[in-house]
């Protein structure tokens, strides 16, 4: 478990976390939505490190991240995994070099050993036969799998998802969506979902925390978000469900 208290964070003196109070569950999708600016990708950095606080607490189990020695934190990312955006993978390498990335720097493994992971994990994404391809070979919802498979690669108790539909075409939305869902349950994992697709909030949103201008405004899941009574979570979901049936031509 992910634990939040009290968290601000702000840049030149404009508040952009405003005492954000939130705990992210094993074994489900734990959702962080909002439209832009909404300061949802400041709490994701926050989470992973990336971004110090300037106050509040942030506890991994019953480790505060503030109070970890560097020694600490270099473990604690040993434990989690993250699916970028644009996948990230690097062009200069293969499908299978860049799932075994990530144990070159934190494992003692053999070449066997974190092959033979790497191998498991792209198995597990569906993503068979494609060890010698190069990422520029694979379609968006491919090097998608991919990023996830390099995600897992260590076994990670915790994984964050920036995005993981931006590019996607709504059938491979949906795939991707049901993947990160079920690699969540089968690991009993603590997923963390950056996202702004109704879809997907609506499809594998276990627990949703919704951003308004950098203060968390309403929580729930799947099941009681089309029902809410807070009108900017309202207008949020209105807008998003204008411009798909835009895009759709409905």
């Amino acid at each position: 478990m992910i634990k939040v208290e009290n968290l601000y964070k702000g840049f030149d003196g404009v508040p952009v976390l405003k005492g954000i109070n939130v705990e992210y569950e094993p074994g489900k999708c734990n959702m962080i939505i909002g439209a832009s600016g909404s300061g949802k990708t400041v709490l994701l950095k926050n989470l992973i490190g990336l971004l110090e606080p300037d106050s509040g607490d942030i506890s991994y189990g019953d480790r505060k991240l503030s109070s970890m020695s560097e020694k600490e934190k270099r473990m604690l990312r040993k434990d989690i995994g993250i699916l970028f955006q644009g996948s990230a993978l690097f062009d200069f390498a293969t499908v299978i070099e860049n799932v075994m990335f990530p144990m070159e720097f934190f494992t003692d493994w053999s070449y066997a050993q974190r092959k033979e992971r790497a191998q498991f994990c792209l198995e597990k994404v569906n993503v068979i036969g494609s060890d010698a391809k190069f990422p520029n070979e694979l379609s968006g919802g491919m090097q998608k799998r991919v990023g996830i498979a390099r995600a897992i690669a260590l076994n990670p108790s915790y994984l964050f998802c920036d995005e993981p539909n931006s590019g996607l075409d709504p059938y491979t939305s949906i795939l991707i969506d049901e993947l990160i869902s079920n690699i969540t349950q089968e690991f009993n994992m603590t997923t963390v979902v950056n996202t702004h697709d109704m879809n997907s909030i609506l499809e594998i949103g276990d627990k949703i925390a919704f951003m308004y201008k950098g203060s968390l405004l309403w929580q729930g899941d799947k099941n009681t978000i089309l029902h809410t009574d807070c009108a900017e979570l309202r207008e949020f979901i209105c807008a998003n469900t204008l411009a798909r049936n835009i895009i759709e031509g409905r």
